[in-house]
């Protein structure tokens, strides 16, 4: 790695993020991806710059440090289970063919997961950065950005010179992300830094309260002591990585990148990510969500309203965000038989019923069996309903709120369905609750509802939570497992907090959310 004395150094850019959920029955296709986010050449330039996402930061940071972008590929799809090895080497291949054709390239700037899982491969992101040094070499300087959930390994910390993450969950500092990493790239290139990378890790798999920020937390009190140490001079970026825990890799789980000035500072670095891993690993069981039953959050549906806004129930465990599979139907089951007035449930994954609602048309009436159809092990099989459509769409949308601002959206062809005082969306697309943009598509104003059950984890607090009367996390029975002990790890170490009690004699079982 050199400095760079051209006057517009050329750099290429590419996204590539996934977090993947080891042990979830679908695959991740390319078609996945073009679903969500599949962009390719000057394309990236035209749709993601302006946009408050890595691309939209990388890209305005570009534009004023002059550098000569080069915009390969953009590719990011919706968390599910393992990406195949086909999509994998579709996405990667146009990255390492660019750097063939330009030779000449200074700089690499990657937005990256963290937490993907190819089949075959638990480490694509570090298998990526490793093939890029095999072709690129050690002159050009690699770095990327990291989702705050990142499972960061020894490889990409091996093969990156910069790595930084995100620091807000829910995640609303992408564009800030991007725009620091190409600062650091910049520094590098003009010969004012030598970053150097230090990691640290505990044994355990979970921790730091999942990264949430919103409020006074244990994670922003953590991020507020790794500002203080960049304040010192010596760091020049800290990143907490809350890490996940679905993603079954040998390094999965919390930890702490140090980015350093110098072989000097080192010593010092690895210090202080020792110092703040120690710290997290003290408190690893705290978090500040904690999940109801379905019959105590109905209790709840059913007290006096202390103020306006729905009573947002958070169908947790079956979370699109965390890999759930979006169509669990405990709860849609219980809203439905008791029938309070200004209820919405959705979005429910099943475009089967979207497409016959469809096809019946505004006004009609339909029997359907409403979602619970990918794994009804996971959280309840279908629904008979007898429902009248109310509206439907195309799902398309441009998001609006805190979250990847200005970005093109879809929940696919979609229909608002009403079911006694029950009104349900089914959706084609299986994505995670963000904003208020993925009802509106179908008339629905949020504020005026009473109760809006989501399928949720992070994301969706950041618009919907400041317009609601509260936020009930509930356990529905879906896929993203609370009890982590149920899940059949293969290549996590051993022993590891909280799966084996040899690791602390007093462990008790987590419920993890």
């Amino acid at each position: 790695m050199t400095a760079c004395t051209r006057m517009s150094p050329k750099v290429l850019v590419a996204r590539l993020s996934h977090e993947s959920h080891s042990f979830s029955r679908l695959r991740t296709t390319l078609a996945e991806f073009g679903r969500e986010e599949l962009l390719f050449g000057a394309e990236i330039l035209e749709r993601m710059a302006g946009t408050r996402t890595e691309m939209g930061g990388i890209i305005q940071a570009a534009q004023e440090y002059g550098w000569e972008l080069v915009p390969v590929v953009s590719a990011c799809a919706s968390t599910s289970g393992p990406v195949t090895r086909a999509a994998y080497d579709a996405l990667t291949e146009p990255l390492l063919r660019a750097l063939a054709e330009h030779s000449d390239t200074d700089a690499i700037v990657l937005s990256l997961h963290g937490a993907m899982y190819v089949d075959g491969l638990p480490d694509p992101e570090g298998d990526l950065l490793f093939r890029i040094r095999q072709q690129a070499g050690w002159k050009v300087t690699v770095a990327a950005t990291l989702d705050l959930h990142a499972n960061v390994t020894d490889a990409m910390v091996r093969y990156a010179d910069i790595l930084t993450s995100y620091r807000t969950t829910p995640h609303t500092d992408q564009f800030e992300t991007g725009r620091r990493a190409s600062a650091l790239v910049d520094r590098t290139l003009k010969g004012e830094i030598r970053p150097r990378l230090q990691v640290a890790r505990r044994p355990t798999i979970a921790g730091m309260d999942l990264g949430r920020t919103l409020g006074d937390t244990p994670m922003t009190r953590l991020q507020a002591r790794a500002r203080q140490y960049e304040a010192e001079g010596f760091v020049l970026d800290l990143s907490l990585n809350a890490g996940y825990y679905m993603g079954d890799v040998f390094e999965a789980g919390p930890s702490v990148l140090v980015l350093g000035d110098g072989e000097a500072e080192d010593s010092r670095c690895l210090a202080v990510a020792n110092a703040l891993m120690d710290d997290a690993y003290s408190w690893r069981a705290q978090k500040t969500v904690h999940l109801q039953s379905i019959e105590s959050a109905l209790a709840m549906c059913q007290a006096p309203a202390r103020r306006s806004g729905p009573l947002i129930l958070a169908d947790y465990t079956d979370g699109p965000g965390g890999g759930g599979y979006g169509d669990a139907t405990h709860l849609l089951r219980a809203l439905v038989q008791a029938n309070l007035p200004g209820t919405l449930v959705g979005l429910l994954y099943d475009p089967e019923s979207a497409r016959q609602a469809v096809a019946a048309g505004v006004g009609a009436e339909v029997d359907l069996l409403i979602a619970g159809k990918t794994d009804p092990n996971f959280g309840g099989g279908p629904v008979p309903l007898r429902v009248r459509v109310l509206a439907t769409s195309d799902g398309r949308f441009t998001r609006a709120g805190p979250f990847r601002t200005g970005t093109p959206a879809s929940i696919g062809t979609s229909a608002l369905l009403q079911c006694g005082e029950v009104r349900i969306i089914v959706a084609s697309n299986r994505v995670q609750a963000e904003e208020r943009g993925q009802y509106r598509v179908l008339g629905v104003d949020v504020e005026q509802l009473n109760i809006l059950a989501l399928k949720g984890i992070n994301h969706f607090r950041a618009d919907l939570e400041p317009v609601s009367r509260g936020v009930v996390f509930v356990e529905s029975g879906g896929i993203h497992a609370t009890d982590l002990r149920t899940l059949p790890y293969r290549n996590v170490r051993r022993p590891i907090w909280p799966l084996d009690d040899e690791t602390h004699p007093n462990h008790q079982p987590l419920n993890l959310s």
